[in-house]
């Protein structure tokens, strides 16, 4: 097994070098082709700007024969249109340069000695002609020179006319490439001279590449195109990418990559796969000695399951498998993981419930053509629970195992193909379009600018696109050849206008000028015209007009300055200090509210930074990067600043920024509100509610002292009444039945008297967190037969039934039993006050119930059948003197249910009120259940 490891190792390590390699090749030969466009597209540009210059120069009969002036803005202008180009010469017969595409005059400086004027001067070839690179002499810059013969009317050698190409025109571009590290790319001519190389080494310019290996060199050239391995002269290899231009131009592109850089990735794979190796096998030994005598067998069939199985659910592929009616039997993780549905709901699914374009008869058609073919491809998209469609790549094969057939299915994302076909498709339609490029440039200008274009030739228009006609209300067949001064309101504006036109175009510049202009209905407009001579210098060949409607510019602008003005006024006139800094933290304005409230000289502090004034005070309004500000919340600051004599102030501060139109920050800016009057009134506020504190809380004391002092009379009046029932009671006499009933009266209203006591002083003691509580562990439902026993004089005297559902189990958790029997006591008691005679009370127990944090609690719930509680009033009815609208019926002091809720809460459980849906108020108590901690 540990052969087997070295040798697959060894056969991953051999294919994925090969892999690398191949994957390397490819990349550098696309990148050839590209340069190669690239290349091709540039001196074909160059060519292109050459050709009517050369061809006007044949015609005037030789270099020599042009003007020179004219022949200095038809150069320049070709330059400006072609950006590869760094300048065009036209050089005379006898050498010396005529006219200059950046000067003039030129410097009659003489090239006689440059190659490509030995080559011209001996040749009569009309091809252009690429010489190796050199040193220009007007500037002293390397260029690329590709130059053209002139000829005489007689056929005989007139001047060259010279284009020098930008080397760095070359550079940014490959620049921009962002190429990985060891690439290197060199354009040569066709005999291997270097015209431009990158990275850029200036010592390898106008070498010849082909003196280095001359019959390797044929050879490449020869194939047209083809990568090799070869050595450096460091005993480096790298891999050479050769691409002969496929055009008559004469170049050639290169394309070194060193093989180290090639194989970075691999080393470090196979460096891993080596360690993991090592260990795997390591592993694999000691189980095998371990386990070999007993489960050899087994466990090398277990284990390969196991690698297969894993294999398939961690595969990057989706994987499937079908029945033949097309039912998922399986599925791997990567296939529920996109599709949003889990591998086990997927068993329910059918195939076509998933690739959702296919139907059951193309299913069928599938299964039948893989009883003949075993195996086939095709791309259907993959529908997933986001409602989306994903391409993918199908793979479907028949399986055959215990004497049933299944359908293997295997899906690959296709997303990024497709992106990279229609990116080749892109490509050819652009190649395409390039060839029509110059032959409709001028009418789809016309037609899809959305500015009015007009063509103008001896006072008559030629020709207008759609959007002049759209702006002037004319049709093109109305307007043409009619006399330019139609769309002017009279022949004086028109005259006055052309003259400034002609004057300003006639050597070559653009006219820009605002003009009051008319349609054909005779509205007016104001538009602003841009216009260019077709030749400079040539009045007759015509000028070309480009009209804008700037009538809602100018009433925009209008509105702007009307808006500026606003604002400054606002600003200027607000109440609240306005400080505006620029990008620099230089202060650029304030107003009279900010010099007033801070005692500052406006000219004093324009230009200062305001950390100058307060330091690092006003960092929290203006930070150091003001793209901190930019990045808050709207909020406002309160910050205290020292004013010009140093007093202290108190401002509410609301800053923010202000970006330009590339969503820069430009300017920030502070409001600052003066609110030394509202800190006064904050602080007179704070000194009224320690007051109001302070007495709620003698208030408390008052009522817990005189709680106390009240209840030692009541207990003897108490006493004596008790006494005085004990002895009347004995009497015969008649007189005894009305003392009696006075000593009844007496204790009856003194133990309602003594309720109230106990209350009040319940509720001080709560409020001046002085109740002790003595908590122990206690059962529920005895408390709850306490408290029933308790009430049930007051159950029996307005005949009421109380129904307990006492559980079997014995419900116990900790808690003060007075404390909590109160509680129950004063719910009965509300439950008896608002039942009508001979209805039900009914109490419930629940040992499982939740807190609102989410603990466990026991719950203890009484219902009684009366009129309820208002909605409104459910939580109210727990404030400390607040009764229910209802309590008419039944009067009461309204403490006991604020006592009950401060008790619950001091137990860390909870007490609520609710509406019962078929009649009657439902108050629930919950106490934690500390059982199950």
């Amino acid at each position: 097994m540990v052969l087997l490891v070295l040798l697959t190792l060894a056969w991953i390590t051999v294919r994925d070098y090969h892999q690398a390699i191949e994957d390397a090749q490819r990349n550098d030969q696309s990148l050839a082709r590209a340069l190669d466009e690239n290349a091709t597209r540039a001196f074909v540009s160059v060519e292109q700007a050459m050709q009517n210059i050369a061809e006007d120069l044949d015609r005037q009969g030789g270099v020599e024969k042009a003007d020179e002036y004219l022949m200095h803005l038809l150069l320049k202008d070709k330059v400006r249109l072609t950006p590869q180009i760094r300048g065009i010469i036209t050089i005379g017969a006898n050498g010396h340069i005529h006219s200059h595409g950046l000067e003039y005059p030129a410097r009659k400086i003489n090239l006689s000695d440059r190659v490509y004027f030995q080559y011209h001067s001996q040749f009569n070839n009309s091809q252009p002609f690429v010489s190796p690179p050199l040193l220009s002499r007007t500037d002293g810059k390397w260029l690329i020179a590709v130059t053209r013969r002139i000829n005489t009317h007689s056929g005989e050698f007139g001047g060259i006319l010279l284009s020098g190409m930008e080397p760095e025109y070359f550079l940014k571009f490959y620049e921009s490439l962002q190429l990985p590290k060891g690439v290197s790319i060199q354009v040569l001519r066709s005999d291997g001279v270097v015209l431009v190389n990158y990275p850029f080494k200036e010592s390898e310019l106008a070498r010849s590449e082909r003196q280095n290996d001359s019959l390797t060199f044929e050879q490449m050239r020869l194939k047209r195109h083809s990568t090799i391995l070869q050595k450096t002269a460091q005993g480096n290899e790298q891999l050479l990418t050769f691409m002969v231009n496929q055009s008559q131009l004469p170049l050639i592109i290169t394309i070194k990559h060193d093989v180290d850089v090639v194989l970075a990735a691999f080393h470090e794979i196979t460096l891993i796969r080596i360690m993991v190796a090592l260990a795997l096998m390591a592993i694999v030994s000691i189980l095998l000695y371990i386990l070999l005598r007993q489960i050899r067998r087994v466990e090398d069939i277990e284990g390969r399951l196991f690698l297969t199985q894993y294999t398939v659910d961690e595969s990057p592929d989706l994987t499937l498998w079908c029945d033949p009616t097309g039912l998922i039997r399986y599925s791997n993780k990567s296939l529920a993981n996109l599709s949003g549905i889990s591998r086990q709901e997927l068993l329910s699914h059918h195939f076509v419930d998933l690739f959702t374009e296919m139907s059951d008869q193309d299913w069928l058609e599938c299964w039948a053509k893989l009883q003949d073919q075993k195996q086939f491809n095709f791309e259907s998209p993959l529908y997933i629970s986001s409602g989306t469609k994903l391409p993918m790549e199908l793979t479907l094969s028949l399986i055959k195992y215990q004497r049933e057939a299944y359908v293997c299915c295997t899906a690959r994302d296709i997303s990024q193909r497709r992106v990279a076909e229609q990116e080749l498709r892109q490509h050819r339609d652009q190649l395409h379009e390039m060839v029509q490029e110059r032959t409709a440039e001028i009418r789809t200008v016309l037609d899809a600018s959305p500015l009015a274009i007009m063509l103008s030739m001896n006072g008559k228009i030629r020709l207008v696109n759609p959007a002049f006609e759209l702006l002037f209300g004319y049709a093109s067949s109305d307007v043409i050849n009619t006399d330019t001064q139609t769309i002017f309101n009279s022949p004086e504006k028109y005259n006055e206008l052309r003259q400034k036109i002609w004057s300003r175009i006639a050597s070559g510049g653009v006219f820009r000028g605002e003009t009051e202009l008319y349609r054909r209905d005779h509205s007016p407009f104001w538009a602003m015209i841009y216009a260019k001579a077709l030749v400079a210098g040539d009045m007759s060949k015509g000028m070309i007009a480009v009209v804008e409607d700037i009538t809602s510019q100018r009433i925009a602008a209008q509105s702007l300055r009307q808006s500026e003005r606003l604002n400054r006024t606002i600003i200027d006139q607000t109440a609240d200090g306005f400080l505006l800094i620029d990008a620099d933290h230089r202060i650029r304005d304030v107003n009279h509210s900010f010099t007033r409230l801070l005692g500052f000289n406006r000219e004093d502090l324009i230009g200062l930074n305001p950390r100058t004034i307060w330091g690092d005070t006003c960092t929290p309004f203006f930070p150091t990067d003001l793209i901190d500000l930019a990045l808050q919340e709207h909020t406002t600051k309160d910050i205290e600043l020292a004013d010009q004599n140093g007093v202290i102030r108190p401002f509410l501060i609301n800053s923010g920024v202000v970006l330009d139109e590339q969503e820069n920050i430009e300017y920030a800016y502070a409001f600052f509100t003066d609110i030394t009057q509202l800190k006064e009134i904050e602080k007179r506020l704070v000194d009224a509610k320690d007051a109001a504190e302070n007495a709620n809380l003698a208030k408390s004391s008052f009522l817990a002292n005189m709680s106390h002092e009240l209840r030692t009379p009541m207990h003897a009046i108490l006493s004596f009444s008790e006494m005085g029932l004990a002895k009347t009671g004995k009497l015969d006499a008649p007189e005894a039945t009305h003392l009696n009933r006075y000593y009844e009266r007496i204790n009856a209203s003194g133990k309602r008297l003594l309720v109230l006591l106990n209350d009040l002083l319940d509720m001080s003691r709560l409020e001046a967190n002085k109740m002790s509580y003595d908590k122990g562990k206690h059962s529920v439902p005895l408390i709850i037969r306490m408290a029933i026993a308790e009430m049930s004089s007051l159950l029996a005297g307005k005949q009421l039934h109380l129904e307990f559902n006492e559980s079997s189990d014995d419900i116990t958790t900790v808690f003060d039993k007075a404390r909590i029997t109160q509680v129950i006591v004063n719910l009965l008691s509300n439950a008896i006050k608002f039942s009508p005679s001979g209805s039900t009370i009914e109490v419930y127990i629940q040992a499982i119930d939740l807190l609102d944090d989410g603990s466990p609690a026991i719950s203890i719930a009484i219902r009684d059948h009366g009129p309820g509680i208002p909605e409104n009033e459910l939580e109210t009815i727990f404030d400390k003197f607040i009764q229910s609208s209802r309590v008419r019926m039944g009067g009461g002091t309204g403490l006991g249910l604020a006592i009950s809720r401060q008790i619950m809460m001091d137990h860390g459980g909870q007490i609520n009120a609710r509406n019962h849906p078929e009649g009657g108020a439902v108050f629930t108590i919950l106490l934690p259940n500390k059982n199950t901690n």
